[in-house]
C-alpha cells in the first residue's frame, strides 16, 4: 500500500469522527468500511499526527479526534 491511499484512509476515518464526535473502535471501522489491515494504518497516521486520543470505557475501546 503507498502512503497516499493511507493518508486518503485517514481522511475517511477523520471525516466519520467529525460527524459523530466518538466511536468504538469496532464500530469505526465497519463505518468507513476498511479492511482491518487499512483501518489500523490509518488510525496510527492519525495518532502519529497526533490528531486522535482513545480510552477504554465498560471494556470497549473509543476513539475521538482531540
Amino acid at each position: 500500500m503507498i502512503t497516499t491511499e493511507i493518508g486518503l484512509n485517514a481522511g475517511k476515518i477523520w471525516c466519520e469522527l467529525c460527524n459523530s464526535k466518538e466511536q468504538t473502535v469496532k464500530g469505526l471501522m465497519k463505518k468507513v468500511k476498511l479492511q482491518a489491515n487499512d483501518y489500523y494504518m490509518a488510525i496510527g497516521w492519525l495518532a502519529r499526527e497526533g490528531k486522535i486520543y482513545h480510552h477504554e470505557q465498560d471494556g470497549v475501546l473509543r476513539i475521538g479526534l482531540k
